[in-house]
């Protein structure tokens, strides 16, 4: 029973390191040449992209600390073409190669750096692929590079490439969302730059308080700057300090029906002067005969010439005269329309100009707008002003 279960184990163990291995391919990234000197920058480059290097599916990185500078002084080519490659890659026994020149982009103090990037294949013995771009000289750590060289590997090996995208508002300080997440605030300019975007069509929102959101989409380019404007409009709040003007007019509305006291007044007078014709058509009628109102006598005294007004001789129960009720009736007709008159043209105006308004301050006009109610013994009105 032992033998025949060691026989089957030896059996699986055989079959197991006989099966294939998926198949590597091997790859070295030879140490950036720095035509200025800069070593510290072509080492943290050459650092990241070994990493990045590293990352690639089915790749086996060497980690041979080898230069392009070295490899050309042994082969005698300054700038290796597809023929020096191919040698080197014979030497160092490697199917990719990837390796590249950094110089800087001026003289004197201000300057960035420019690198020349290649990607050889030995297999077809040809440089398959090259780039270039520019590092500012504040992103020469190792931490930045990663993003860039990951980037650089990305491209050579048809995996996802990354762009960036600049954008621009109206709004400093507006969150900035894409594809669902945060990539931070705009700035005090209004601007934000988004570096290592993955390429395609991205989902962009744009958001501040006090204004709508921004929904849109960005498409990305590899190794390419995107841009984006976008004008955040502010949220439309409901205005409603029109509603105090009109309640104004409202009211001086009422008071011109109130003012037509004095008119429904006047309708009763020419009653009681049909009803006095009615009882002289049957005689001559006394002032002093009972029965008769204040406003009959007042009309038989004016045809015997007597005084009619201001004595108090033919008034109302309670010595009210005749005179004094009619005028206190005329009083109260303009008073009603001089003051509802007033109040219609100044809420009118103020319900214009609230609705003509900023929604987020008070229109200036309204600061200065006066209504001022005037009255005396024999007139009664309002004063009403504004400014522009």
């Amino acid at each position: 029973m032992r033998r025949r279960l060691w026989g089957t184990l030896s059996a699986l163990v055989l079959a197991l390191t006989t099966l294939p291995v998926a198949a590597q391919t091997s790859a070295i990234v030879l140490g950036i040449r720095s035509v200025e000197g800069d070593e510290e920058l072509a080492r943290n480059l050459t650092g990241a992209l070994r990493h990045a290097a590293s990352q690639v599916p089915g790749w086996a990185v060497s980690q041979a600390d080898v230069t392009l500078a070295q490899m050309s002084m042994v082969h005698g080519c300054d700038e290796p073409d597809a023929a020096c490659m191919a040698e080197i890659a014979n030497e160092l026994g490697q199917g990719r190669i990837v390796y590249g020149t950094v110089r800087r982009t001026g003289a004197g103090a201000s300057y960035d750096f420019a690198l020349t990037l290649y990607f050889f294949n030995s297999e077809s013995g040809q440089i398959e692929g090259s780039l270039t771009d520019t590092i500012p000289r504040g992103q020469t750590d190792i931490d930045p590079l990663r993003p860039r060289a990951a980037r650089y590997l990305a491209r050579f090996t048809d995996q996802t490439q990354y762009g960036s995208v600049r954008i621009a508002t109206n709004v400093p300080g507006a969150l900035v969302v894409l594809d669902g997440r945060e990539v931070g605030r705009t700035d005090e300019a209004g601007v934000i730059l988004v570096d290592e975007v993955a390429e395609g069509q991205r989902d962009l929102e744009i958001s501040a308080d006090g204004h709508d959101t921004f929904r849109g989409s960005v498409r990305i380019v590899a190794d390419d700057q995107s841009e984006v404007r976008a004008n955040l409009i502010a949220t439309s709040r409901t205005n409603l300090r029109w509603l105090p003007g009109v309640g104004v007019a409202a009211v001086g509305a009422a008071l011109v029906v109130l003012g037509g006291i004095g008119t429904s007044g006047a309708m009763g007078q020419r009653q009681e002067r049909a009803d006095l014709e009615a009882r002289l058509a049957g005689g001559p009628v006394s002032p002093t005969e009972p029965g008769l109102t204040p406003l009959q006598r007042m009309l038989l005294l004016a045809q015997t010439d007597q005084r009619i007004c201001g004595d108090g001789t033919f008034g109302v129960e309670g010595g009210e005269d005749a005179c004094d009720a009619r005028s206190r009736n005329t009083r109260r007709q303009w008073i009603g329309y001089g003051l509802g008159a007033a109040m219609i043209v100044g809420g009118v105006a103020w319900a214009i100009l609230s609705l003509g308004g900023d929604d987020d301050e008070p229109a200036s006009a309204l600061r200065n707008i006066r209504l001022t109610p005037l009255a005396g013994r024999t007139e009664a009105g309002m004063s009403f002003g504004f400014d522009f």
